[in-house]
C-alpha cells in the first residue's frame, strides 16, 4: 500500500496538523504521571480526534464507538491495558495526507506513533463496508502492535488479526475466498505479504486471504493463539519461533495444512449451504414458480379464448 511514502508524508505533515492533539496528549501524560491508577482503570482505549469543523460530526460519531466491542478486541489480542490515548486523523481529499495515499485506500495505522489516518472522502471497498467499519480495522493493528510490545509482525498476520477483531466471516469473504482461490496460483505466506504492496487487485486478493488463514489457523489451534503468539513476540522470541511454540508446527507446515484444506468441496459448500445462499435459492424457486404459473394461467386462457372462437 505504498507505506514508506504515506509515512514519510505523514510525518512531514506531523507539525502542521497536530498541535492541539499534540497537545492534549502531552496534558493526558502528566495526569496520568500524577495519578497512575488512572491509567489501570480505563478500560478500553481512549481516542484524540484531529478533523477540521467541516467533519467535526463525523468525529462526535466516531467517537460514540462502543466500548464493549474494543475490550473484546483487546481480549483477543491479550491486552490487559489500553495504553496511551490513539490519535486520530480525519482527512479530507485535499489534505496532503489524503493525496499521498493510493485512491481505493479509506484508512491506515502507522503502529508505531499509535496514529489512524481515515480518509474521509474515499469510496469504500472491501473489506470495508463503512468508515466505521475502518476505523475498527485500524484501531486493531494499533492493539496488536502494542500486544507484540511493539515489535514487528508479519503483514498477513496483522491484517489478518485485525480483519478478525473487526469483522465476521460473512457470504462476502466466502466468495472472494473462492474466487482468489480460482483465478489464481497458490501462493505462500511470503508471497502473500507481497500482494499487499501490489496493485488494487493483488490487495482485494491478498486481504482475503490473509483473513482465511487466520480465521483457519484459529479453529484449528484455538481462539486464544493470537495472544499467546503475541505475548511471546512482547517476551522478545521471533515471530517464526513463537509462532511454532504456540501451535506446534512451523509456518511451512501451516501453510501447507491451510491448502490442503482448501478443496473444491470446502470452498463451495459453506457458500453454498450461507443463509443468503439459501434465501436466494428460495427466491429464484419462487421466481420459477410464479413464472410457470403465469404460463399455465395464459395457456388456459388461450384455450378459452379458442373454444369460444369456435362456438
Amino acid at each position: 500500500m505504498r507505506f514508506c511514502r504515506i509515512q514519510q508524508q505523514f510525518r512531514k505533515s506531523k507539525c502542521h496538523i497536530a498541535p492541539i492533539g499534540l497537545q492534549l496528549l502531552f496534558l493526558t501524560i502528566l495526569v496520568m504521571m500524577a495519578h497512575p491508577g488512572l491509567a489501570r482503570e480505563a478500560a478500553s482505549p481512549q481516542f484524540i480526534i484531529e478533523a477540521p469543523e467541516s467533519l467535526e460530526p463525523l468525529a462526535a460519531h466516531l467517537m460514540d464507538i462502543n466500548p464493549q466491542a474494543l475490550q473484546r478486541m483487546m481480549d483477543f489480542m491479550g491486552l490487559e491495558h489500553p495504553g496511551l490515548p490513539i490519535r486520530v486523523i480525519l482527512a479530507p481529499n485535499e489534505s496532503p495526507l489524503a493525496q499521498e495515499a493510493p485512491e481505493w485506500m479509506s484508512g491506515y495505522a502507522v503502529s508505531e506513533a499509535s496514529t489512524i489516518v481515515l480518509l474521509t472522502d474515499r469510496s469504500l471497498t472491501y473489506p470495508n463496508d463503512s468508515l466505521n467499519e475502518v476505523f475498527m480495522h485500524e484501531i486493531g493493528h494499533i492493539l496488536a502492535h502494542r500486544a507484540a510490545g511493539e515489535q514487528p509482525l508479519p503483514r498477513w498476520f496483522d491484517e489478518g488479526l485485525a480483519m478478525m477483531a473487526a469483522r465476521r466471516w460473512d457470504l462476502e469473504d466466502r466468495a472472494r475466498l473462492v474466487w482468489a482461490m480460482v483465478s489464481d496460483t497458490q501462493v505462500s505466506l511470503d508471497e502473500l505479504n507481497t500482494l499487499f504492496n501490489k496493485d488494487e487487485t493483488a490487495v482485494r486478493r491478498a486481504y482475503v486471504l490473509a483473513y482465511a488463514f487466520t480465521r483457519d489457523l484459529l479453529e484449528h489451534t484455538g481462539q486464544d493463539a493470537p495472544k499467546r503468539i503475541l505475548a511471546k513476540i512482547q517476551q522478545g522470541l521471533p515471530f517464526p519461533e513463537a509462532f511454532a511454540q504456540t501451535t506446534f508446527m512451523t509456518l511451512t507446515q501451516a501453510e501447507e495444512r491451510f491448502w490442503s484444506r482448501q478443496t473444491l468441496w470446502n470452498r463451495w459448500i459453506p457458500v453454498a449451504t450461507s443463509s443468503g445462499m439459501v434465501w436466494l435459492a428460495i427466491t429464484l424457486l419462487a421466481f420459477w414458480a410464479f413464472t410457470r404459473q403465469r404460463k399455465r394461467a395464459a395457456a388456459i386462457k388461450r384455450e378459452w379464448e379458442e373454444d369460444d372462437g369456435d362456438l
